[in-house]
């Protein structure tokens, strides 16, 4: 299975994969990537709806944090974004999931999105959870389910 890797690693062929991203306080979405910030936005309800269908979590409102993203050219773009995962109403507040700041044990989750402005397509496309903030993208993200 092919990975988005590294920062470090160059992705320039046509149809590669961009270096990530970071996404912090020195490097904010608003700054670096203002389509994707407007993307995650608008798609927020679909990647909660996506999420709680393929975790089967109940009595939680998580709330998600994007990190890090890469971006595909593709017939328009498909972002890869790595979020992390902050878990209301357990017991203790992140308790069991989600975890700390700078903790090994927080969630995240992948989503990936595909973008094509000029015939107003926007979907999510696919959906790993239970993800580490080491672990790589999968560029063959699994589908959303039906």
């Amino acid at each position: 299975m092919s990975a988005i890797n590294a920062p470090e690693e160059n992705y320039s062929s046509a149809g590669g994969i961009s270096n990530s991203h970071p996404i912090d306080k020195k490097h904010p979405l608003s700054e670096s990537n203002p389509d994707l910030e407007r993307i995650l936005a608008q798609l927020s309800e679909t990647i909660l709806k996506a999420y709680l269908t393929v975790t089967s979590i109940t009595g939680s409102s998580p709330t998600f944090e994007p990190v890090l993203y890469a971006r595909q050219v593709v017939a328009g773009s498909n972002y890869y974004v790595k979020m992390r995962v902050f878990q209301q109403g357990f017991p203790g507040g992140n308790s069991g999931r989600g975890g700390d700041a700078g903790d090994d044990d927080a969630e995240y989750i992948h989503v990936k999105i595909f973008d094509q402005p000029w015939t107003s397509t926007l979907e999510l496309t696919g959906i790993s959870v239970n993800m580490k903030l080491q672990d790589p993208f999968e560029y063959n993200m699994p589908a959303l389910p039906q």
